[in-house]
């Protein structure tokens, strides 16, 4: 085998044996082209010009390749090598639990990253920040993610010790960067969920790009695998565009813009709930009525002017307004009757009702509005030198929040309110009554400066230093956030050397020293209150509230390595955080209440450890596991009046074990038919099912969540498939057959609570989706 490499301008000389068949192959990051050549004489000079399809700037890509191994706790991934992998929802945010996050609802975009609820999650697209619905209860009221997956080109993903140029949340950083077509393109996508349609184009000249991408989704489907029964009438849609106008070569300006509306209607007719154990089987039977409806309507609107006269230079200026109007009208009853069930393996009843615990009645009410408006102004400015790369920005941002809250419940068991009771026997006290109107509007200014500098250059030592600065008039809080990464290949020279003057890629491989690199991250993370960490539980503003502070301690080690003569990737990291001025909550389904006071302290440490390539050639995997303990203390007032402490108990989201596998395939002799496979295993969680059941250390638990979703797609056109004759405008086509919950597993995502005719209270599990078999087909035109 011999090899070369390409000048700057593309140039490049290769000598190859003479009368031999050849195969040349062209290779940059992931863009491999490939000619067959035939016999040459000798002597001979041939010339071969190859021109690899790379979907945006050369100085883009390899800002985001192995150029930036020397990050910590971050992985890079383009978006088309998941686009054949099954997910119920289909966002980029699903994928995330295969790298180092964790996600127990298959029909939620949010997800924990090391102990950190969905909140503490910063998510960028394009250099802007974005954010998730404020008021929503359950998984299957989201609708869509802002994220649309057919325009992403890369996704960044960083789960900890991120640089100081991302800043002012606790946990994690998706930073997404929407594609800029070359050509004429385009792409639908459509499955029982829902169609997609993505349209994308570039002027000859250069000058101007656009991509567009339209969705309506409809999960109606996956909900009638649910205990509970009714109407569901969801109705998602959305479209975003991504508008690039080039003054000159150094000078241009985009707009990035999304009109979304998500709307979740239920009229609930009954539900049948099968749970207990195989000694005390149980049945929860309720019949309902009523209405349960969310809708939201979310715009956002970015305009970035980009000012690059050279590759050293870079200055942005963003401004951005993101509006959200969100309501909830329910209003739902239902009576229950709560039964054991026949276990007798000899009877003729067996798994039939043989006893009733309990009945009872229960009505849900509410009627919440919030309206949201967020105002941004962003300047970023870069300049590399030899050594080191300057960063530089700034923010200031407006927000207005209106709210409007007015929720109550009440349950009934056997004639006696479950909660409190009845007073002079005609008076009903309901129970969780919450009304408030608050409106909140403050202002907020950042800035940071960082510089990633090359202390050495034979073994790539390296050094990223940052600083951040905040401040918040809400509660007139400055903050200073002080951020390192420290890093280098031990066998970086060594290795440089023997490549100039080995003879091939094999002996290489056999000589070289062992590819790794080592990294220390050390940085403090400051959260400052968004709108629902400020209220409390009886719907009241805390305005002395301050910013949750964590402190992160990482140790990475990074290694590249093959195997079967193909590239791999070990990357293993240990963390410590110490988290301080937390705010409590606790979790049901997907709602975080908070209790509006900075009244915890606590600290989360883990391991995660991740493999990633190419186990079948061509087609990447990966294979990742994390462990996590995350506890905290909390101060509160005990009955007696008495402030006291929990001491350190379990969060929310202390999951002990994640592993998971994002597998691909193929057949050998047909590699047009693949197989991609997602495996999940999380283990239990607590579950605090009352504020008041948030200060013990022996909550409930959540069972494990185990969940395997499988395709097995055909290339009908493009790819290993023969090209069209008849169609030549097809670039490719395909289709996949979809299994969802494969092995039929009972997640429980939360519980309600009921009581029998002895006050005995009940935890009965809201399942998850079941088994549901889609079909898929994504079209692609050129």
């Amino acid at each position: 085998m011999h090899f070369t490499f390409s000048d700057k301008n593309g140039f490049y000389k290769l000598k190859v044996p003479s009368e031999q068949n050849l195969i040349i192959i062209f290779s940059f990051l992931q863009n491999r082209q490939s000619h067959k050549v035939s016999k040459l004489k000798k002597n001979e000079n041939f010339i071969l010009n190859q021109k690899l399809n790379v979907a945006q700037d050369i100085d883009e890509i390899t800002k985001y390749g192995e150029k930036d191994r020397n990050l910590i706790s971050t992985i890079n991934i383009e978006a088309k090598k998941l686009e054949r992998f099954p997910s119920v929802t289909g966002t980029v945010e699903s994928f995330l639990k295969f790298f180092g996050a964790a996600s127990n609802n298959e029909l939620s975009s949010g997800y924990n990253v090391r102990g950190g609820n969905y909140d503490e999650n910063l998510v960028y697209i394009n250099d802007i920040e974005v954010y998730r619905p404020f008021i929503i209860r359950a998984g299957q009221q989201e609708g869509l993610s802002i994220i649309n997956p057919e325009m992403v080109e890369r996704i960044s993903f960083s789960s900890g010790g991120f640089e100081a140029r991302y800043g002012d949340k606790l946990s994690s950083v998706l930073d997404i960067l929407y594609k800029t077509p070359r050509s004429k393109e385009a792409t639908v996508r459509a499955s029982f969920l829902g169609t997609d349609l993505t349209i994308g184009n570039q002027t000859k000249n250069k000058r101007f790009s656009f991509i567009i991408g339209a969705r309506y989704r409809s999960n109606r489907f996956l909900f009638n695998s649910l205990d509970e029964n009714g109407d569901y009438k969801p109705l998602n849609a959305d479209i975003q565009s991504l508008i690039k106008f080039r003054f000159s070569k150094s000078t241009s300006v985009s707009w990035l813009s999304n009109f979304a509306y998500n709307r979740f209607l239920l009229v609930p007719s009954d539900r049948q709930t099968s749970f207990g154990t195989v000694n005390t089987p149980l049945k929860l039977n309720i019949y309902m009525g009523g209405l349960e409806e969310m809708k939201y309507f979310v715009v956002l609107n970015g305009l970035t002017f980009q000012y690059k006269p050279n590759n050293n230079t870079n200055l942005k200026v963003i401004t951005s307004h993101y509006t959200t109007t969100e309501t909830e009208k329910n209003t739902t009853e239902g009576a229950y009757g709560l039964y054991e069930l026949d276990n007798n393996l000899g009877s003729e009843n067996i798994g039939k009702e043989k006893r009733m615990l309990g009945v009872g009645y229960f009505i849900n009410n509410a009627r919440n509005e919030l309206k949201a408006e967020i105002y941004n102004n962003r300047i970023l400015f870069s300049k590399t030198t030899e050594n080191s790369n300057w960063t530089t920005g700034a923010r200031f941002q407006h927000e207005e929040i209106e709210d409007y809250l007015n929720e109550w419940k009440y349950n009934d068991s056997a004639g006696h309110n479950i909660a409190i009771g009845r007073k002079n026997g005609n008076e009903i006290i309901l129970d969780n009554r919450i009304k408030a109107t608050n409106n909140v509007e403050s202002y907020r200014i950042s800035s940071f400066a960082q510089n990633n500098i090359v202390l050495k250059k034979n073994n790539n030592l390296r050094l990223n230093a940052g600083i951040r600065h905040q401040y918040w008039n809400f509660n007139n809080e400055n903050i200073i956030s002080p951020r390192i990464t420290l890093s280098f290949e031990p066998n970086k020279k060594y290795n440089d050397t023997l490549l100039k003057k080995a003879k091939d890629i094999i002996a290489f491989d056999t000589l070289k020293k062992r590819d790794y690199m080592l990294k220390f991250s050390w940085g403090i993370y400051y959260q400052q209150p968004f709108y629902r960490e400020m209220r409390k539980p009886d719907g009241s503003i805390n305005t002395k509230i301050k910013s949750q502070r964590s402190m992160h301690f990482v140790i990475c080690y990074d290694l590249n390595f093959k195997a079967w003569n193909r590239p791999f990737k070990l990357v293993s990291e240990i963390f410590y955080k110490d988290l301080k001025n937390l705010v409590p909550y606790y979790i049901d389904n997907v709602r975080i209440r908070y209790y509006g006071e900075n009244s915890a302290k606590g600290y989360a440490t883990g391991i995660d450890t991740r493999i990633n390539g190419e186990f079948i050639s061509g087609l990447e995997s990966w294979l990742n596991l994390s462990l996590l303990q995350i506890r905290e203390n909390i101060a509160y007032i005990n009955e007696k009046g008495e402030t006291t402490q929990t001491g350190y108990i379990r969060r929310p989201t202390d999951q002990r074990v994640n592993f998971s596998i994002l597998f691909a395939d193929e057949l050998k002799m047909d590699k047009t038919y693949k197989m991609h496979l997602g495996l999940v295993f999380g283990s239990r969680m607590p579950y605090y099912f009352t504020g008041i059941n948030r200060y013990t250390n022996q909550p409930n638990t959540i069972p494990p969540y185990r969940r395997v979703d499988i395709g097995f797609s055909k290339e009908i056109i493009g790819g290993y498939a023969k090209p069209s004759e008849k169609f030549k405008h097809i670039e490719t086509f395909w289709m996949s057959v979809e299994i969802f919950n494969l092995l039929q597993f009972n997640n429980t995502v939360s519980y309600i609570w009921v009581k029998d005719i002895n006050n005995v209270t009940y935890g009965v599990p809201n399942y998850l989706t079941g088994r549901r078999i889609n079909l898929r087909f994504i079209l692609k035109l050129k």
